[in-house]
């Protein structure tokens, strides 16, 4: 008779690759499901615009003001000329000065599909100076497209503080580059992660949802002109990926159909 691979000595390993597997779908190396960066875009960045994969068009909005001194609209530039530090360049960045014109700069796009339950979706968000009295840069994440609800409003206005939905997160002043993540954890709940610019804090928190997330905004208005290019925001790097335990649990229904096919070769 020919000789059999244990259940037990099978059970670990898989067991084992799994674990592998799940730990390589949490890092940088996770295939995702979704992703763009500013590196895409050497012909332009236009409302219209739809480079990446897994993401609709821009949607572009911008205006100087109705004083006619102000300045708004979007680059594609280095994030260094804000003074932020750790950003993969070239990044996607706002301007909209001066204070009191007017000015402003949205820049919206949806999901091609909404988030599945577990999947998470993340992006690069660099800030310096603040934005000034009367100023305001940020980002929205929407349930219900690009038009729908906002259940997420990043904010920063004329001081350092950073607020999510109004309320302070904690987070002064720095120049680090900002990860932030949105993990659909159920159908009610969205987990919020971000670090401090600061290089040292970090802030979790746990939204409630009436939908899965499918749409973002960035914006920028009136930002103070002095200082005005270490005010301007700049993102980048943005990504959906799968909830690793799917990964692991792909990787144990295959391991075990071709233990299965092994044994039954052996017997």
């Amino acid at each position: 008779m020919k000789p059999q691979l244990s259940l037990k000595v099978v059970t670990r390993f898989v067991a084992a690759f799994a674990a592998v597997i799940a730990a390589t779908a949490t890092s940088s190396n996770a295939q995702p499901i979704a992703s763009d960066n500013a590196g895409n875009y050497g012909g332009g960045w236009t409302s219209g615009s739809n480079g990446g994969t897994g993401f609709g068009a821009w949607t572009i909005d911008s205006g100087n003001g109705g004083n006619g001194t102000g300045f708004g609209g979007t680059i594609i530039g280095n994030s260094t000329a804000a003074g932020i530090t750790g950003m993969t360049n070239p990044s996607f960045g706002l301007y909209a000065n001066p204070t009191g014109s007017g000015a402003f700069s949205a820049v919206k796009r949806a999901f091609s599909a909404p988030l599945a339950v577990g999947e998470t979706f993340s992006f690069e968000w660099g800030i310096n100076f603040d934005s000034g009295a009367g100023g305001n840069k940020g980002f929205h994440i929407f349930t219900g497209g690009i038009s729908g609800t906002s259940f997420a409003n990043v904010n920063n206005g004329g001081s350092p503080a950073i607020t999510l939905g109004g309320t302070d997160i904690g987070f002064g002043y720095g120049t680090n580059v900002m990860t932030w993540t949105f993990n659909y954890s159920s159908a009610t709940t969205v987990v919020v992660t971000a670090n401090d610019r600061d290089g040292v804090g970090t802030y979790t928190n746990t939204l409630t949802v009436t939908g899965a997330p499918d749409a973002f905004e960035f914006y920028a208005s009136d930002l103070q002109d002095g200082d005005r290019e270490k005010r301007e925001p700049y993102f980048n790097n943005l990504s959906i990926v799968p909830e690793p335990s799917t990964w692991a649990l792909i990787i144990l229904g295959s391991a075990f159909i071709l233990w299965r096919v092994r044994t039954r070769r052996l017997s």
